[in-house]
């Protein structure tokens, strides 16, 4: 395994990954601790761009329908892209009053 080069900062510090929100989206990136100026590796650039492709894919407003004599909220097709298929585990947890995290197992 080939060694990781350190990464120094225009001000002198070295970077130190970490994860931080980019265009609001939570992920890995190399941040200066003292200016924090932010970049991401060529790794984390790829893992980037699949959390805003999958950002891209759920991030939108949904109505609640009925089914049967419960309510549901259908997932967009493109989920299938992300391993999310009938039949998937999901684990719902309530945040506060008015939202809840979905979980994909």
């Amino acid at each position: 395994m080939a060694n990781r080069r350190k990464m120094k900062c225009d001000c002198g510090t070295y970077l130190k990954e970490k994860e931080t929100e980019i265009e609001h989206i939570l992920t890995k990136a190399m941040v200066c601790p003292t200016c924090t100026f932010t970049t991401l590796t060529k790794d984390q650039a790829k893992e980037f761009r699949i959390r805003l492709e999958f950002h891209k894919a759920i991030d939108q407003e949904r109505q609640v329908i009925k089914v049967g004599n419960s309510m549901g909220i259908t997932l967009p097709e493109k989920l299938h892209e992300f391993g999310v298929n009938i039949g998937t585990k999901v684990k719902i947890e309530a945040i506060d009053q008015k939202s809840f995290r979905v979980e994909i197992r």
